[in-house]
């Protein structure tokens, strides 16, 4: 008897629908015992099928799941291909940073852009706007799309010219096009440390073992990032990365900051993010306005990042202000309003909400992990804690207990505002390595 799988519950389903519609119909349902037939054929196989360990896997993990490179299509125009996950409504974080190294690197080699969707395809979004918005404008004519949302474990195609550029930076996309053995090497923009987003196990081993792959040309963002990897035993990243320092990209302040009778802490929330330490940060909040019931009276705290917290208020009667998950716009608007920020990542790099509220003279709080102890490099605003509760609640206290004055409307930060400016070494190298290559 065939096992009740998806796609054996699919065919029962089909089998049934067919039978029923057959004696509705009479005489003329004769199309649909054929359905029904054949329905019925494939769970009989269906019973008996075996897999291989490879097909199994490839069901599971879309990693798995295989590229393969094809001839271009009529008319298609060499291009840097970007992978990954390209969400229409908005590109934020290490998304937008990976589309725009994407966009200066085709300009640089006056190639097309052309965005591959390995995740989830909602439509092709307004790139031409995002990357304007980034400094960088780029002929609408020469975007181009490819959706690879829905392919099946035996994978799927993807049209490459020879002088294509392939760029990836989410370490199953990497996984996937080193398993293509592409014809150049690829570009792989390491963001993070993926292997620590899993338990010791499988998806743990495979992230890592895309930094230890031939093929790829490793670009690091963040200096801070290269110190983890020249720490790690990943040699060969250490050793051949090229590394930029971000760009950020906020709100200039056109006017002196308002005075309100109460000051805001703003907390960077997503409980879906377990690196955020979204758990540890609010009881940390909570701690530390509980030691200090003056801060009630003088502070509101207000939570942004993720739609799905519930309402809460601290043990001190405060309430939480919840903004839920911001539009890019409305988020460097409610920024420039806030007095102190907290954002940790137990991580090797800095986020970008702690580059951002430092960039625009608010102090901010976020968290050590390994080799990331002090970001003074970026700005002396950033107050580095053990990621710890009391450690949290201990510089919560002190900040917003502190005389000082509010933030200041100067921009205290070592980045550039440009992302072309950030971006253009990186992309001149990528260049240079990509005609040597094909010298």
């Amino acid at each position: 008897m065939a096992k009740n799988t998806l796609r054996n519950v699919a065919l029962k389903a089909t089998r049934k629908a067919a039978y029923l519609a057959k004696a509705g119909l009479g005489r003329g349902g004769e199309a649909f015992g054929r359905l029904e037939a054949r329905a019925g054929e494939r769970l009989d196989g269906a019973a008996t099928a075996t897999i291989t360990p490879s097909q199994l896997v490839a069901t599971k993990f879309h990693a798995f799941r295989p590229l393969h490179a094809a001839p271009p299509a009529g008319g298609q125009r060499p291009a840097v291909s970007v992978f990954g996950f390209f969400n229409s409504s908005g590109f934020f974080g290490g998304i937008a940073t990976l589309i725009t190294l994407s966009a200066v690197i085709a300009q640089e080699l006056d190639l097309d852009l052309r965005l591959v969707h390995t995740a989830s395809f909602e439509g092709e979004g307004d790139v031409v706007g995002f990357l304007r918005g980034q400094g960088i404008d780029f002929d609408a004519s020469r975007i181009h799309h490819l959706d690879l949302t829905s392919r099946r474990a035996e994978g799927a195609e993807v049209p490459l010219h020879d002088e294509d550029v392939l760029v990836a930076s989410a370490w199953w996309d990497a996984f996937a096009i080193q398993r293509m053995a592409a014809p150049h090497p690829f570009i792989y923009l390491i963001q993070d440390y993926e292997p620590i987003f899993y338990a010791n196990g499988d998806m743990q081993l495979w992230a890592a073992s895309t930094y230890d792959a031939d093929g790829f040309i490793p670009v690091l963002n963040t200096s801070i990032l290269h110190d983890f990897f020249r720490e790690s035993r990943h040699t060969r990243v250490a050793e051949e990365a090229l590394v930029f320092e971000p760009a950020v990209s906020v709100l200039p302040r056109t006017a002196p900051v308002a005075t309100r009778r109460k000051k805001r802490l703003f907390f960077y929330a997503r409980p879906s993010v377990e690196r955020n330490l979204f758990y540890a940060g609010l009881l940390a909040i909570d701690e530390a306005f509980t030691r200090n019931p003056q801060l009630a009276d003088d502070w509101e705290v207000w939570l942004a990042g993720n739609a799905a917290i519930p309402p809460l208020r601290l043990e001190s009667g405060v309430t939480l202000q919840r903004l839920g998950k911001m539009s890019l716009p409305a988020y460097q608007e409610f920024m420039l309003t806030a007095d102190l920020a907290i954002s940790a990542m137990l991580a090797p790099h800095p986020n970008y909400p702690t580059l951002e509220f430092s960039h625009l003279g608010i102090p901010v709080i976020t968290t050590a992990w390994e080799t990331k102890q002090d970001l003074g490099r970026y700005s002396p605003l950033i107050h580095v804690t053990a990621p710890t509760i009391e450690a949290m609640a201990a510089k919560i206290s002190e900040l917003a207990l502190a005389d000082g004055p509010s933030p200041v409307a100067e921009r205290d930060s070592s980045l550039t505002a440009s992302w072309p400016q950030a971006l253009h070494a990186v992309a001149s190298e990528v260049a240079a390595k990509r005609k040597a290559s094909r010298a």
